[in-house]
């Protein structure tokens, strides 16, 4: 009976860091597109595209997380691999969300400059898509 205590008290710290690293890069690289879907159809009926900001946030978490459960298995003796896939999907969805976040900014930068009356027709087209589902 001891012997299984010892063998559960070296166990390596940080799997349970590489498991959440992993999970948020892999919710992050496939969400993206959804995220930055539900950001667009919010600026085009007036508000913000804060939600691809956050999601950027989300991935970048994801890569520190990676980063740390691979420090803490490497002293620990602990495989790393899910801690090196986790980094490496992590940065994967992080540089898609940075390039569809300046996607966004560039749209939200072309709408400023729109008249009045064309912004009003889109929010009226969104609004109808909308109102279609």
């Amino acid at each position: 009976m001891s012997e299984n205590l010892d063998a559960t008290t070296s166990a390596p710290q940080g799997k349970g860091m590489a498991v959440t690293g992993f999970v948020l890069a892999l919710a992050g690289l496939l969400l993206n597109n959804v995220m930055f879907g539900i950001a667009v159809v919010s600026m085009g009926l007036g508000g913000s595209g804060w939600l691809m900001y956050l999601w950027l946030v989300v991935n970048i978490v994801s890569i520190v997380l990676s980063v740390m459960a691979m420090g803490k298995l490497k002293k620990t003796g602990g495989k790393r691999g899910l801690a090196i896939a986790g980094m490496i999907i992590g940065i994967c969805g992080t540089v898609w969300a940075i390039i569809l976040t300046m996607g966004l900014a560039a749209a939200a930068s072309l709408t400023s400059g729109m008249s009045d009356d064309m912004r009003d027709a889109f929010k009226d087209g969104m609004k109808k898509e909308l109102n279609d589902m």
